[in-house]
């Protein structure tokens, strides 16, 4: 019997443990002077640019493990988010809005 209450609560453990580590991370992007949700924006690791998501209707990408990320989308700017990968060392992004601007438009000269 007791080996069998050590060997569930060393299961239940071990799945806190793999829950902790594999869970994804998710945050928002949104535009700074309107504050609505971008869709579409390229999520990529820093490191590993083979690892991308984009982002939906909501502004909402997630990743699972991460470095720092590049953040892009035509007719904005892009930028880094440093310090926010989901490593360790990084702050993780838990829900947090990330904000892009706009880029100026080019007046076609007449």
């Amino acid at each position: 019997m007791k080996k069998k209450v050590l060997c569930l609560i060393g299961i239940v453990l071990l799945g806190i443990i793999l829950f902790s580590i594999y869970r994804k991370q998710y945050g928002y992007i949104k535009d700074i002077k309107s504050n609505l949700p971008i869709e579409g924006v390229l999520v990529k690791d820093f490191i590993n640019q083979k690892r991308y998501t984009v982002t939906d209707k909501n502004g909402m990408f997630s990743f699972s493990n991460c470095n720092d990320l590049l953040i892009s989308k035509k007719e904005y700017k892009s930028d880094t988010l440093k310090k926010y990968g989901c490593k360790p060392t990084g702050k993780c992004f838990n829900g947090h809005v990330f904000y892009m601007t706009l880029l100026e438009q080019k007046k076609d000269k007449k």
